[in-house]
């Protein structure tokens, strides 16, 4: 098992665990693309999910919801390949 599929997997677990540099690692692994938006905010394009994932980066970390948040744009990108 590589250290990318051990951290997806940890992410998958406990998303609050994960670092912030973690999360875009593994959205960068999903074929995400990002898009520095306005501000601190980061936003993260797929072309198999229809909305954006938009995270407001302070110190280098973003909150635990946003964390969530990224678990569900990750469980959309899955699933769309797993059907």
């Amino acid at each position: 098992m590589t250290r990318e599929q051990k951290v997806l997997e940890l992410f998958l677990k406990n998303p609050q665990s994960c670092s912030l540099s973690q999360i875009e690692s593994i959205l960068e692994e999903h074929g995400c693309l990002r898009i520095n938006a306005k501000g601190s905010h980061v936003k993260w394009k797929h072309h198999a999910v229809t909305r954006d994932l938009i995270i407001p980066v302070h110190n280098n970390d973003c909150k635990d919801f946003y964390k969530k948040e990224a678990l569900k744009f990750i469980n959309e990108i899955r699933k769309t390949y797993l059907v």
